[in-house]
C-alpha cells in the first residue's frame, strides 16, 4: 500500500513535450548525438586538415568517444580519460589551442551528476593536463599550444551542469518532504482507523456481556424480559459488525481515499439518544441533556462527540459498580461544543488494566483543538469532559 502513496520525480515535473519525452525514452540515442557533437569536429579537422595530424589521433578520438559513451556510469574516470585525451591530441599544434569540445561535454556530466567540488576540481584537472602537455614542446624548444585557463566552452558546461545538478537536488528534497508528508498522513489514518476500531469493538462487547448476564439471571423469573435481551444482543452484535465491515473497507481502500472515506463514515452512525437506548437496554441509568445550539452538519464533529460518549458509557458500564445514575450533558454555545459524563458509580473491585479508550477520547479532542479530563468525582464516581472548538481549526475538514 505504501508503493501506491509515494511519488517519484516523475510526479513532480510537468508533462514533458513530445520530442523531450522522447529523448527520456531513448538514452542511447542522446549518448550517440552527444558523441557526435563532441567529436564530429575533431574527426573532420584530422581528415580535412591542411596540415597532417598523424596517425595517434585517431585512436585517441576513438577513446574519447568509448569515454562520452560510459560517462553515466563513471563519471569522473570519463572526465580523466577524455582531459588526456584532449591534451595529447595531435590537434594540438604550436601557436594554436588545445581541442576542448569533448572536456567540455565531460565537465558537463560530472557537474550536473556529482558535487559542485569534483566538478571544479575535473576542470582544474583538464586545465593541469593541459599545462603539462606544453613541457615536451618547451622542451625543444618549439613554441607549444595556447592554453586557455578559462575556457569558455568549458566554463558554460561547468556552470550549466551545476544549475542542472541543483535543480535535480531541489526537486529530490521537495520529493522526500511529499513522501514524508504522505507517510505522515497515512500513520495519522491508521492510527484514527485503530481507535475506531476500539470504539465499535469495545462498546459491542461490553454491551453483549452486560446483556447476556442480565438475560441469563432473569431468564426463569421473566423470560420475556430475557428474550428481549436476547434480542438486543444480536441487534448490537450486527451494527458492531456492520461498523467493522466498514472500518476493515477502509484498510482495504488505497491510502490516499481514507481521510475522506473515514470523515463520512459516521454518515451511519446510530443518534446519541439511540446509543443512549442501547445502555439503558444493558441495565445503565443513563440521562441525556442537550443545551444550547444543536450540534453542527460536520460528520467528524458528530462523530467524534458519539464515539467520546460511547467509550465514556462503555468504562462506566465495564468498571462502575452498581451506579444508580448516570448523566450526559451535551453543551455547545459560542462554537464550543463540552461533552459532559458523570455517574456515581463505586470503583470496580476486579484488576484494571489501562487501555487505549480515554487516550482515544482525548486524541479527538485534540483533533478540534480542544482537551479532555477524566478521574473520580468528589463525593465519589467518575467524569469525563471533552472539549471541542471545531470552529477554531480543529479537525480536518
Amino acid at each position: 500500500m505504501a508503493e501506491t502513496l509515494s511519488m517519484q520525480i516523475s510526479d513532480l515535473r510537468r508533462p514533458p513535450v513530445k520530442p523531450l519525452a522522447w529523448v527520456r525514452r531513448h538514452p542511447v540515442a542522446v549518448d550517440v548525438v552527444v558523441v557526435v557533437l563532441a567529436c564530429g569536429p575533431h574527426l573532420a579537422a584530422l581528415l580535412y586538415g591542411a596540415h597532417d595530424f598523424g596517425w595517434w589521433g585517431y585512436p585517441l578520438l576513438a577513446i574519447t568517444a568509448v569515454a562520452l559513451f560510459l560517462r553515466r556510469r563513471w563519471p569522473l574516470t570519463m572526465l580523466t580519460v577524455v582531459a588526456l585525451a584532449c591534451a595529447f591530441s595531435p590537434l594540438a599544434r604550436p601557436g594554436m589551442g588545445f581541442p576542448m569540445i569533448p572536456f567540455a561535454f565531460a565537465l558537463y556530466a560530472v557537474a550536473s551528476k556529482q558535487s559542485t567540488g569534483r566538478a571544479v576540481i575535473g576542470y582544474g584537472f583538464g586545465v593541469a593536463v593541459t599545462v603539462l602537455a606544453t613541457i615536451p614542446y618547451s622542451l625543444s624548444g618549439m613554441q607549444p599550444p595556447l592554453v586557455a585557463l578559462f575556457d569558455p566552452f568549458s566554463l558554460i558546461a561547468l556552470v550549466i551542469g551545476v544549475i542542472v545538478k541543483s535543480r535535480r537536488d531541489q526537486q529530490q528534497r521537495l520529493l522526500e518532504l511529499v513522501n514524508e508528508r504522505i507517510d505522515h498522513a497515512a500513520l495519522t489514518e491508521r492510527t484514527r482507523i485503530a481507535a475506531e476500531m476500539h470504539d465499535v469493538v469495545a462498546h459491542a462487547l461490553t454491551v453483549i456481556v452486560s446483556l447476556a448476564n442480565g438475560a441469563t439471571s432473569i431468564r426463569e423469573k421473566h423470560p420475556a424480559k430475557a428474550n428481549a435481551a436476547v434480542e438486543q444482543i444480536a441487534v448490537v452484535s450486527r451494527d458492531a459488525l456492520d461498523d467493522m465491515h466498514r472500518t476493515l473497507d477502509m484498510l482495504r481502500t488505497a491510502d490516499a481515499g481514507l481521510n475522506e472515506t473515514l470523515h463520512h463514515s459516521g454518515d451511519n452512525l446510530p443518534t446519541i439518544e439511540e446509543l443512549v437506548e442501547r445502555f439503558r437496554t444493558a441495565g445503565l441509568p443513563v440521562k441525556l441533556t442537550r443545551d444550547g445550539d444543536p450540534l453542527p452538519d460536520d460528520v467528524a464533529v458528530r462523530q467524534a462527540v458519539f464515539r467520546i460518549v460511547q467509550e465514556s458509557l462503555t468504562n462506566t458500564l465495564r468498571h462502575a459498580e452498581a451506579p444508580s445514575s448516570t448523566a450526559v450533558t451535551i453543551l455547545h454555545e459560542n462554537a464550543r461544543i463540552e461533552v459532559r459524563i458523570e455517574d456515581d458509580g463505586l470503583p470496580g473491585t476486579a484488576p484494571h488494566t489501562p487501555g487505549h479508550g480515554l487516550v482515544g477520547i482525548e486524541q479527538r479532542a485534540r483533533a478540534f483543538s480542544g482537551y479532555a479530563e477524566a478521574g473520580p468525582r468528589p463525593g465519589g464516581g467518575w467524569r469525563t469532559v471533552a472539549v471541542l472548538n471545531p470552529v477554531r481549526g480543529g479537525g480536518v475538514r
